[in-house]
């Protein structure tokens, strides 16, 4: 233990010349030219890594070695980055102002791209900066999946003088490195083509790009180009899997920011580039240093002791030792070196020469200590062709290899020799730094090993072998260079003058009692001999320990170019060239925790609902994802005269938040709640909110607000004119019965349709309106459809869908869908009396305003909207679609209220919530929709199951997906079914009811095929579980599946509603003799999709194990024959961050991620065009429409008296179920 400066006591561990902060978390750097910056990531409360804790450290230098603290230079303050100032580059712009970019996590947990500037460019610390309300200047793009959107590089101009960067995401499943332009260094485009794109390592960091001289060891600036002669370029990527950086080097045309490698033969699997550091450096980052005409390259190295380890030190990660780079003489590899400042460390000399070490030999290195050492040897061999062992091709994996055959114990024929460092007097801890020389078809192979295997006797200490191949002609030169840098827990080795380089970390037990030894040593059959060896012990560097004002003095003074501000201002700022590089670490104990998002066992982790009390309709916006959704902003109780209009916003669907209320019921026309309505854009942009207010005297009237300053990109304040209502109750409507305005379509003739649910003249219908102007609307003659047999139907959606293929369309198909080819409509409506949404799809046409069915469905189906097809056949009510323009899709939205008691909602203080959106499209027959979660979801999936106990269920069988959390998943499976023969017979009457055939037979009531499925959300003794199945019928003519949700053992609570959900699915099993099912789980929510998304089941839970015990996820089979898993995929799912915190403005600004319109905006900005913003707010008519015959309880009880005989078989054979299985 040594003082520093007489304050910093020296940890055994601590290094005394690599870069570090005096105490906690860090890891990356950042340089600027004429004056060296460490602008790092940095935990300022502790030593573990915490990413929302994570700020920019900040420290200066003048000579790559000695180091001034100067505090934190951005802190995660605002909503862009208020979960972590994250990894980022910075780069001077035109007139001297330095300007970081930077990955900010934001309030949502997503990552983004933002700015800050120098708060006084002429300041040569850089002491402040500032953080302009303009970011995120890129926000998250739609196609990049799993958070995977992070470390931009330093920007360079191309010669059209436009900036370039590259950014690392993950697009579609592919490891990329995007290229994104701009002009003004704000406004950013990303470029059609990534640099680099890979399917094999999905997951990249930390890029780094560059140029290198071909010829010469000088450096280049960032922005020199390579179409001329003499220069190439390096492209550097971090791969997380493996925590090692690969780079290719190779020709870039700014012309296309293109790429082309020198070896193209290696692929796109950056794995099999070449390896910039063997060992346990990572994140690698370069800046071209303009005073010295280099180019100088940094590496994080993690710790790789215990996180207890660190906390007992106080602090964790350090700095490989800055090295220069450049390209060696064949153009395809890199050469790296210690800067030689690192020269003025050296104190005390010993050295070697013309020393024989023969096999077996130890040599001692006496006369410095050399736990703090810079060591020099180089190796000759006088016997290689004698000796060289043969070399197996296997062999080629250096990890393997040094791990297998590289011991410093293991003798072989030449090699293994090289240097001990880090030695305890006995030899128990050592580490071994040698090479070795295998043979191989009359040439030569060099290998480089560092073995830590003995390095340390601690436990908890990560000790492994590190190795990798030296690109020299050893048969030419008959010799090998050797150098290593010792810094306690830090050795950098350079093997065959830097053609290959290994960092890692070692922790001895006796370094903290006694010294350590250094050793030249040889284990191989003959003799070496050490040529040259010099080693100097090295002083302990001011790093960060001192009085920062003490250390800035002692730094100035040693780099007498920089003695005074004024000289330090007038020096060239020609770039920032080193980027701060994030390069995330996951621990196994670095998932986020899976439970309730506000604690409460019930309360969903990724699925939409606000902070507290009451809601239930969405709303979107193309460009940004909006929720203007119905809320009681008073309780968790459903009250129509305190319905509100609450908004929240959204960047990717996943991740929202929330902002003040859009609409308040304060004005005549809605003094008794805002219900539903929709939002249209109008031409001139300004987008217009239609709605059902429900007046003074309880009328339902139509009325329109519009946003106050239609230019706020996220609409926050809405205004009501004076002259609404816009549309008063028809004389032939009942008062009570007229609401729900859709979304506004244009018509060829140029007059604007909306339709609306009424009760006119006693029968249910679905009225059209027009307008030329949006505020004078006259109803058409006919309604859209209309049918006696359903008193009143609500929240209707009319859209166009595409004949063929999964694109969506927007509502200008509208116009022409019912005389053009190419488009059907489906036209939706949601049944009060029945609590479940059903569609037809056929054809529109705008001329009169008709809806018109094909005669096949006309004859099965009717106009009775309860015969048509369900939209979902669970607990899920009032969908609404919109059309997502950024990604060509429609996407439907639906309200899912609660099954448990209202003295529930109370105690928990929420209610209701919305299902995950999903894409919906046609199906090949042209009659059924498909519906599929949006892919957004799959940026939430962390850890992976496995299926327990093989593929094959066999009857009565039960298999344990592990290794994730079962009440926060999602799970796609596919079964197989080898024979049809066991199907048993179904009675065609029972084709009527799915959810009474779902409720006799059960998921326990054995069958021929089926039931197989999936059980959730289910307690250890399997006394709680709810069952997500198939069953297989035989008909006369054939055969048909049915899928049901079981929940009659859901829960062990009284007062929950738990019925059983049926639905057919339309699928041919006799050709295919397969089904598929993928189900999300959400602690209370269960949502399935069988058949690829043709039959969608949603579900409410609320089991009483989560409350003290973890949820168990199985696969089952209660049929008489086995099925075959084919296929199964488990994700644990991170928490979204859904409206997290008070009623109020919540961080909306970090959640934006803009979506492209057809008038393409820069990002960061919205865009807008015709029939972009559409509105469903739902108005809760589980209570409102008493008046109809339905109050909230009632179809509960109808319900499970229709199903007791079910219910009751199900519940005995469950029981036997349980003590078989249990």
């Amino acid at each position: 233990m040594c003082p520093v400066n007489g304050k910093l006591q020296l940890h055994d561990g601590r290094t005394a010349y690599h870069f570090q902060p005096a105490k906690f978390w860090q890891n990356g750097p950042l340089y600027h030219n004429g004056l060296y910056h460490f602008f790092y990531q940095y935990n300022p409360h502790g030593p573990l890594w915490d990413t929302g804790k994570l700020s920019w450290g900040h420290s200066v230098s003048g000579d790559l070695v000695n180091w001034a603290f100067l505090g934190t230079a951005i802190d995660p303050t605002d909503p862009f980055d208020v979960n972590g100032c994250w990894s980022g580059s910075a780069t001077v712009l035109p007139g001297g102002r330095p300007a970081f970019l930077y990955t900010g996590r934001d309030a949502g947990g997503v990552q983004v791209q933002n700015v800050a500037f120098a708060k006084n460019p002429l300041d040569p610390l850089l002491r402040e900066w500032e953080k302009p309300s303009c970011n995120p200047i890129i926000a998250f793009p739609a196609d990049v999946v799993n958070n995977n959107f992070r470390d931009p590089t330093t920007a360079w101009l191309g010669r059209d003088g436009l900036w370039r960067m590259v950014v690392a995401a993950e697009v579609a499943g592919a490891g990329s490195a995007l290229v994104y332009r701009s002009a003004d260094f704000l406004r950013w485009e990303r470029n059609a083509a990534p640099m680099h794109s890979s399917a094999a390592v999905p997951v990249l960091e930390c890029p780094d790009f560059f140029p290198v001289a071909e010829h010469g060891t000088d450096g280049l600036d960032t922005s020199a180009n390579g179409a001329g002669t003499g220069v190439k370029h390096v492209l550097k990527l971090s791969e997380f899997d493996t925590h090692q950086d690969f780079y290719m080097v190779g020709r870039y045309d700014d012309e296309g920011d293109t790429f082309s490698p020198e070896e193209p033969d290696r692929g796109d699997n950056c794995r099999r580039w070449r390896c910039l550091d063997y060992g346990q450096a990572y994140a690698a980052k370069s800046f071209f240093d303009a005073r010295r005409n280099r180019r100088v390259q940094w590496l994080w190295v993690n710790e790789y002791d215990s996180k207890a380890d660190d906390v007992a030190k106080g602090w964790a990660g350090v700095q490989a030792f800055p090295r220069k780079v450049w390209l060696d003489g064949d153009g395809k590899q890199l050469l790296q070196w210690p800067v030689d400042e690192i020269e003025t460390l050296r104190t005390k000399r010993v050295g070697l020469q013309g020393t024989e070490v023969k096999a077996g030999g130890l040599h001692e290195i006496v006369g410095v200590a050399s736990s703090q050492a810079d060591v020099e040897v180089v190796f000759e061999i006088p016997n290689l062709e004698d000796e060289a062992e043969s070399f197996d091709p296997d062999w080629l994996d250096p990890h393997k290899l040094c791990k297998d055959k590289g011991a410093a114990s293991a003798h072989g024929g030449v090699g293994p020799f090289g240097l001990i460092v880090m030695a305890s007097g006995d030899l128990q801890e050592q580490t071994a730094v040698f090479f070795r020389v295998f043979k191989h078809h009359g040439k030569y192979k060099v290998f480089m090993c560092t073995d830590l295997t003995r390095s340390s006797t601690k436990a908890d200490v990560y000790k492994d072998a590190y190795g990798g191949f030296v690109d020299v002609d050893i048969q030419k030169d008959k010799s090998i260079s050797l150098r290593t840098l010792i810094d306690h827990s830090v050795i950098e080795s350079f093997g065959g003058g830097g053609q290959a380089c290994i960092t890692t970390r070692v922790y001895p037990e006796h370094a903290a009692t006694s010294s350590s030894h250094l050793y030249v040593f040889n284990n191989g059959s003959g003799t070496v001999n050490v040529s040259k060896l010099e080693a100097w012990e090295m002083a302990t560097a001011t790093v960060n320990s001192a009085d920062a004002l003490d250390a800035i003095t002692l730094l100035l003074a040693a780099a007498s170019l920089y003695c005074s501000a004024m000289a330090l201002a007038g020096l060239p700022l020609s770039v920032f060239a080193i980027a701060v590089h994030f390069c995330l670490v996951f621990s196994s104990s670095s998932s986020p925790p899976v439970c309730a998002a506000n604690g409460h066992r019930d309360r969903t982790a990724y699925h939409f609902q606000p902070a507290k009390n009451w809601q239930n309709g969405p709303v979107y916006y193309n460009g940004m994802y909006h929720l203007f959704y119905q809320y009681n902003p008073h309780g968790a109780l459903w009250d129509v005269g305190n319905l509100s209009w609450g908004h929240s916003v959204s960047g990717d669907l996943v991740n929202w938040a929330a902002l003040d209320n859009a609409l308040n019921p304060t004005a005549p026309f809605d003094a008794n709640g805002c219900a539903s309505g929709s939002v249209t854009i109008l031409p001139d942009g300004v987008p217009v909110i239609m709605y059902s207010g429900i007046d003074a005297r309880r009328r339902q009237v139509q009325n329109v607000a519009f946003p106050k300053n239609p230019r706020d990109p996220v609409l926050r304040e809405w205004t009501k004119p004076g002259y609404n209502p816009v549309i008063p109750v028809p004389a032939d409507v009942s008062p009570d019965n007229f609401r729900d305005p859709t979304t506004a379509w244009l018509g060829r003739d140029g007059l604007w349709r909306f339709a609306i649910s009424a009760v006119a003249d006693g029968v249910g219908a679905t009225l059209v309106y027009r307008s030329t102007d949006f505020l004078r609307w006259e109803r058409n003659a006919a309604p859209l459809h209309a049918s006696r047999d359903a008193v009143m139907a609500e929240c209707p959606d009319l859209f166009p869908v595409a004949e063929h293929g999964e694109d969506g369309l927007d509502l200008d198909a509208s116009a022409s869908g019912g005389a053009g080819a190419g488009v059907r409509h489906v036209l939706k409506v949601s049944m009060p009396d029945t609590l479940e949404d059903y569609y037809m799809v056929g054809r529109y046409d705008d001329a009169d305003d008709t809806f018109t069915v094909p005669p096949e469905d006309l004859e099965a189906h009717g106009d009775d909207y309860r015969r048509w097809r369900r939209i979902d056949h669970g607990h899920l009510y009032a969908s609404k679609t919109f059309y997502d323009a950024g990604k060509k899709r429609r996407v439907l939205w639906a309200w899912v209220n609660e099954s448990d008691s209202e003295a529930d909602d109370v105690a928990k203080g929420w209610s209701g919530l919305q299902s995950f959106p999903r894409a919906v499209w046609l199906d090949e027959g042209g009659r059924q929709l498909v519906q599929w979660p949006v892919e957004e979801i799959e940026t939430l999936r962390r850890k992976r199951g496995v299926l327990l106990g093989g593929n094959e269920v066999e009857a009565g069988g039960l298999r344990e997906i592990g290794g994730i959390a079962g009440s926060q998943a999602d799970v796609e499976v596919a079964f197989e079914i080898a024979s049809l023969a066991g199907a048993d017979r179904l009675d065609p009457d029972h084709l009527r009811d799915p959810d009474a055939l779902c409720g006799e037979n059960g998921a326990a009531v054995h069958g021929g095929i089926g039931p197989f499925g999936l059980l959730v959300m289910a307690s250890g003794d399997l006394r709680e579980r709810t069952a997500v199945f198939f069953r297989v019928f035989r008909l006369s003519h054939g055969y048909t599946v049915l899928m049901c949700t079981d929940l009659t053992r859901s829960t062990s609570r009284a007062g929950v509603y738990k019925p059983s959900h049926g639905g057919f699915v339309d699928i041919d099993i006799e050709k295919d003799r397969a089904i598929s099912l993928r189900t999300l789980i959400d602690h209370s929510i269960v949502e399935s999709f069988g058949g690829g998304g043709r039959t969608c089941m949603t579900a409410r839970v609320y089991p009483e194990h989560v409350a003290t015990g973890s949820s168990h996820l199985y696969v089952f089979n209660n049929a008489s024959d086995a099925v075959k898993v084919s296929k199964l995929e488990a994700w644990e799912l991170a928490t979204a961050s859904v409206n997290a915190g008070d009623d109020g403005l919540i961080s909306w600004r970090a959640l934006i991620v803009p979506r492209r319109p057809v008038n393409p905006h820069r990002d960061g900005e919205t865009g807008c065009n015709a029939s972009t913003l559409v509105a469903n707010g739902r108005g809760g008519r589980r209570r409102a429409t008493i008046s109809v015959g339905e109050a909230r309880g009632g179809r509960r009880e109808r319900t499970v008296e229709r199903c007791t005989a079910g219910a009751g078989s199900t519940a005995e054979g469950g029981s036997q179920w349980g003590e078989r299985w249990g």
